[in-house]
């Protein structure tokens, strides 16, 4: 991979939001590359766009893609509203002139794939359909080519998010709440980004403990958190998804993959392009480990940015 440069492309209510961006050595003027964007996981709650796994970082010299990787503020400091604000943010100044500059008008912003893991998968599916803009009052942006979510959060109505799990089965043990506290007040500063190793990473399996989620993302904002559902939007014909490419593993606990499932089906249902890997004996986040190339993912990439 080429040198990784970071820029702040969006700064709200005070917080400095930054992109990883990556370019072939071959991209340049006569050779554009077209752009992967991939969000982070960790349930809107935590994580960073630093923790991009082995099949990202070959991405620009293996596949001739454009890599960035975007950090948003993190709930439930920022509520959902914000969170939408900044993914819109993004893709605006991806296909802005500023960008084109500085990429040294190297990138294809006509060819735009929105990826991402598990909750990062759940942004990439309401940039392509556009669901939820309006009701955090904000104008959807550009759609993009195509969305390519892994292992995704689609709808936070499911049971899994809403029944209670004590223990939480991959824990397997009560997470107090002394553990999390400082992260899960929203009084507390405004951040764009937590370390891996930072504490804040019990705050997913604390939010499905308790099942928290909704609380944590809209507590305060009067938006229905059926808002935000990506299979009933489909479903419904108000809403739509470019080309898309779904992975799931069949052994999850940490999303279920009926949450991939009822999306997939919904967009069959319309007649809508999409594709359906699913992973046998697989669980999430299974894409940490190299061996996993997502070779039919990034297949499915070249041919539609031919």
């Amino acid at each position: 991979m080429t040198d990784l440069k970071t820029v702040v492309f969006a700064q709200h209510d005070g917080v400095d939001i930054a992109l990883d961006y990556s370019l072939p050595k071959s991209a340049g003027p006569d050779h554009k590359a077209p752009i992967l964007l991939w969000f982070h996981g960790g349930g809107l709650l935590q994580g960073t766009r630093t923790c991009a796994w082995s099949h990202l970082v070959s991405a620009p010299e293996k596949h001739g893609l454009c890599l960035v990787t975007a950090d948003y503020r993190l709930a439930p400091q920022t509520r959902m509203p914000g969170i939408m604000a900044d993914i819109k943010a993004v893709m605006d100044y991806l296909v802005s002139p500023a960008f084109l500059s500085e990429t040294n008008h190297a990138v294809d912003q006509s060819k735009i794939i929105v990826s991402g893991g598990s909750a990062g998968g759940w942004l990439a599916l309401l940039l392509g359909s556009g669901v939820g803009f309006e009701a955090c009052g904000l104008q959807p942006p550009a759609k993009p080519l195509a969305v390519a979510p892994l292992y995704a959060m689609t709808d936070i109505t499911d049971r899994f998010f809403t029944t209670r799990q004590h223990p939480v089965s991959y824990i397997k043990r009560i997470i107090d709440h002394a553990e999390v506290a400082p992260y899960l007040d929203p009084k507390a500063p405004q951040s764009s980004w937590s370390a891996l190793d930072s504490p804040r990473s019990k705050c997913y399996p604390y939010m499905v403990q308790e099942s928290l989620e909704q609380e944590l993302l809209l507590d305060g904002t009067g938006i229905p958190p059926e808002a935000f559902s990506i299979a009933p939007a489909i479903a419904s014909g108000q809403f739509s998804l470019p080309p898309s490419y779904f992975v799931h593993g069949t052994i999850d606990d940490k999303v279920p993959i009926r949450q991939s499932q009822d999306v997939v089906d919904a967009c069959k249902a319309r007649g809508l392009d999409v594709t359906f890997e699913v992973l046998e004996g697989v669980d999430h986040l299974f894409d940490m480990d190299a061996k996993y190339t997502l070779d039919g993912m990034y297949a499915w990439i070249s041919e539609l940015v031919q």
